[in-house]
């Protein structure tokens, strides 16, 4: 009997724990732009294949680096060098991709929550009005037609609203994938506000992406590269023409780093761009929304005197909604320009997310 009874707790308790655990799976994480970053590069099935592909290179470099403690060879050196700083440079874009990427499903999903509550209001503002005119019908005013443009444009705002729901489904899924989460993760997206603007001038952009960019590393050490190789020719029997062959690839090497430096500076510059006109358009964006929010305020007041119709609030409604989408789109831009202008700077990290 005992037994029975031990055995019975022992049950009833599994099965308390496992309520537990799946009450606790089902509960909704609230994410912020910063902790889905920090998510995507712990759980990214691809970043992390890309980390030990990292890993791999580095044990390379290091035997490498043995072997050729035998034969001192500058020019292997070199080569080894160039090969490691490839591979770190592959992982560093991979990691500056992603973090892009989530920034930008993350406001994308904003983006289609916004998109799906104007819609809401959209449908629900035109089936009012169908109603009226149905009214209107019966009593004379309106005839049949009327009634069946206005179903059109109601059925048409609905239809529009349940493709927004099927459209925010796959990218909510697409965004669990990029995270690194199962489907049956559950989370919320904090509010997105308009962000404290980073000052970054032209001049500090150029100078910061010029140090810091591990492309015209890479064209330093081709150059290096070339120079020992025409060296290593020069103190041993190469024909002439041979060695006019390695001064020629030596000057080609010096013009591919004069060429990515233009490049860079041309990316730098455009993107800068880019950024100073994402920032204007956050302002412009935030002022209408001000003034669309007032009008609103008014109409409700006016609704409550008497002296403005429901449908005219629900159609502020939706003009408040739209603003904030706008407002929203424009925030999406400002941060996908400063991510973009911080990787070409090669400066990129998730410090950088407000």
């Amino acid at each position: 009997m005992k037994k029975k009874l031990v055995i019975l707790v022992f049950l009833l308790f599994c099965f308390l724990l496992i309520g537990s655990i799946q009450i606790t799976a089902q509960e909704s994480i609230k994410l912020d732009l910063t902790q889905a970053v920090e998510m995507a590069l712990a759980n990214n099935l691809e970043f992390q294949k890309a980390g030990y592909q990292l890993e791999n290179a580095e044990i390379d470099a290091k035997r490498n680096e043995a072997g050729n403690l035998l034969t001192q060879s500058n020019l292997l050196e070199r080569q080894n060098e160039l090969l490691l700083v490839q591979e770190k440079e592959q992982f560093q874009q991979k990691k500056e991709d992603l973090i892009i990427q989530v920034v930008d499903e993350y406001l994308q999903l904003k983006l289609a929550q916004k998109d799906l509550q104007v819609k809401e209001k959209t449908s629900e503002m035109e089936k009012n009005t169908l109603e009226n005119i149905k009214v209107q019908a019966k009593a004379g005013y309106k005839v049949e037609l009327d009634v069946l443009e206005q179903s059109n444009i109601y059925y048409d705002a609905l239809f529009s609203f349940e493709s927004a729901k099927l459209d925010y489904q796959k990218l909510l899924g697409n965004f669990r994938m990029t995270l690194g989460l199962n489907s049956k993760s559950q989370f919320e997206l904090a509010e997105i506000n308009a962000p404290n603007f980073r000052e970054i001038k032209l001049d500090e952009a150029l100078q910061k992406g010029r140090q810091n960019s591990i492309s015209l590393q890479m064209n330093n050490l081709q150059i290096d590269l070339a120079s020992l190789e025409l060296e290593k020719s020069k103190v041993s029997d190469t024909p002439e023409i041979d060695l006019n062959k390695l001064e020629n690839n030596l000057a080609v090497t010096k013009l591919d780093y004069q060429i990515a430096q233009q490049n860079l500076d041309y990316q730098i510059q455009s993107q800068w761009q880019n950024y100073v006109q994402t920032k204007n358009d956050i302002t412009s964006s935030q002022n209408s929304l001000n003034q669309i929010k007032e009008n609103k305020t008014i109409i409700s007041n006016q609704v409550k005197a008497g002296l403005a119709s429901e449908e005219e609030e629900l159609s502020a409604i939706v003009g408040v909604l739209e603003a904030e989408y706008r407002l929203a789109s424009s925030v999406r831009n400002y941060y996908n320009a400063l991510l973009n202008l911080q990787s070409i700077m090669e400066n990129l990290n998730k410090g950088d997310i407000q």
